[in-house]
C-alpha cells in the first residue's frame, strides 16, 4: 500500500486517474473512502486524483500526541513529494477545507487552484454550528451511547437530507460500512477537535493568491454557510457557489452539481 513519510508518521494515499493533479482532503474524523464516487467522476475528466487519509484516520498512522491543522497541511506536501508532484490543485471539505487553507498559506508554491467546501476561517470571526450540529460533532458521550448503526444514522441526518437518504438508502449503508471499516479512535477525534478550535486564518486570508472557489450547502448545520461568505469577503477574487437546501455532505447529495461547478472553475483558471 502507498504511504508517505511525514515526520515519522505514515500517511496513506491513493491515486485515481491521469492528468492534472487534484488533491482531495476529507474532514473531521473522516477518511478517503468517505468521498464516495466523486473521485472516480473527477478521474473521468482527466485529473490525477490524489486521495489522502489524514493522520489518525483510515489507514494512516495514529499519532501519539496532539497535532495542528498546519501539521496536516504538511502531510499533504509529503504525499506530493512521494509522488514527485511539484504543484497540484487542492479541494478540501470541512476540516479538510481548513487544511487546504493552511496549505495555500504555507505552501503557496505547491498550489495551482484552491477549492474550499463547507468550511470556515475559524477563530472568533467564524459562525459556530447550530446547537444540534455541535452536539453531533463534539458530544462524545452522546454518540458513544448508541450502537454503531444508530450512531451512523444520527450523524448522517446532518450530512444529507432525509429526502436524499430515503431515495438513496445505499448512501447511508455505504457511509456506515466505510466508517466501521476504518474507525477513527476517540483520541484522534479529540485532537482533531482541539486542532479545529485553535485554527484561525481570518487575518491571513488576504495572503491567498491562488484562484479560489468556495462551495457550500445553504442548509448546513455543522458549518453554517455564512462562513463561506466570510471566506469570499476575505480571499481576493474568490468565487462563491451556494447549493440551495444542501447539507454538510453536499458532494454526496449533489455530486453531479459539485463535479460540474468545480470542473468549470478549474477549466476557467487552467493550469499554472
Amino acid at each position: 500500500m502507498p504511504f508517505a513519510d511525514s515526520g515519522g508518521l505514515k500517511i496513506y494515499y491513493e491515486v485515481v486517474g491521469q492528468g492534472d493533479p487534484l488533491v482531495l482532503i476529507q474532514g473531521y474524523g473522516q477518511h478517503l473512502l468517505h468521498w464516495g464516487t466523486l473521485p472516480a467522476e473527477f478521474a473521468k475528466l482527466q485529473y490525477q486524483v490524489i486521495l489522502i487519509d489524514n493522520r489518525g484516520t483510515g489507514r494512516s498512522d495514529k499519532p501519539s500526541a496532539p497535532f495542528s491543522i498546519a501539521d496536516m497541511a504538511d502531510d499533504v506536501c509529503k504525499v506530493l513529494d512521494a509522488l514527485s508532484i511539484k504543484k497540484a490543485s487542492v479541494f478540501g471539505i470541512s476540516m479538510g477545507g481548513m487544511i487546504a487553507q493552511e496549505f495555500a498559506l504555507n505552501h503557496a508554491d505547491r498550489l495551482v487552484n484552491l477549492v474550499l467546501g463547507c468550511t470556515m476561517c475559524g477563530g472568533s470571526h467564524s459562525v459556530p454550528p447550530t446547537p444540534e450540529g455541535s452536539r453531533i460533532l463534539f458530544d462524545y458521550n452522546y454518540l458513544m451511547s448508541m450502537i454503531p448503526e444508530q450512531r451512523s444514522r444520527e450523524v448522517f441526518r446532518f450530512l444529507c437530507s432525509d429526502e436524499f437518504t430515503e431515495a438513496n438508502p445505499e448512501a447511508l449503508k455505504y457511509f456506515h460500512e466505510v466508517t466501521m471499516q476504518y474507525p477513527t479512535p476517540l483520541d484522534v477525534y479529540i485532537w482533531q477537535a482541539d486542532a479545529i478550535s485553535k485554527f484561525d486564518t481570518w487575518e491571513r486570508l488576504a495572503n491567498i493568491k491562488s484562484p479560489t472557489m468556495i462551495i457550500h450547502g445553504t442548509s448546513d448545520e455543522i458549518i453554517p454557510f455564512k462562513n463561506s461568505e466570510i471566506l469570499e469577503e476575505r480571499i481576493p477574487g474568490a468565487e462563491l457557489t451556494l447549493l440551495q437546501d444542501k447539507l454538510h455532505f453536499f458532494f454526496i447529495e449533489a455530486r453531479d452539481s459539485t463535479r460540474i461547478f468545480v470542473q468549470g472553475f478549474m477549466k476557467r483558471h487552467g493550469k499554472k
